[in-house]
């Protein structure tokens, strides 16, 4: 009988990580406009956040090169952090967008080659 409760116990601990994003990361999900501050001026960049297979997922649109597709992201209670990495003419560089949920919209930071480098600007939900 310890056993058995034993296991159920370990088999709960265990799922929930797999499962702990759902309860936060459901705001997330959907099509998103981000107005980013660049040096040229703000710039709107579309994302598309999803589920895949049971794991969040984005597409961020916008860029040079065509959309990119960034399977590393993490929900930590308000926050969805989005980590990718970005070609550019010296190479390629880590991405590193942190996503923070207020009044429904989205406060966005990102931070390019270790925190080199810094942008900032908002998000709102499409539709």
């Amino acid at each position: 009988m310890i056993r058995r409760a034993v296991l159920i116990l370990v088999c709960a601990v265990l799922m929930v990580p797999a499962f702990g994003w759902a309860q936060d990361g459901k705001a997330f999900l959907g099509d998103w406009v981000l107005t980013i501050e660049g040096r040229r001026g703000p710039q709107e960049r579309p994302l598309n956040i999803k589920d895949t297979a049971g794991k969040l997922s984005a597409e961020l649109g916008g860029g040079r090169g065509g959309p990119v597709a960034i399977t590393d992201v993490t929900v930590k209670g308000s926050e969805a952090i989005l980590k990718w990495n970005q070609e550019g003419p010296q190479g390629a560089i880590d991405v590193v967008m942190t996503l923070t949920l207020k009044d429904g919209a989205l406060v966005v930071k990102q931070d390019m080659a270790g925190g080199q480098f810094s942008q900032a600007g908002t998000g709102k939900k499409k539709g």
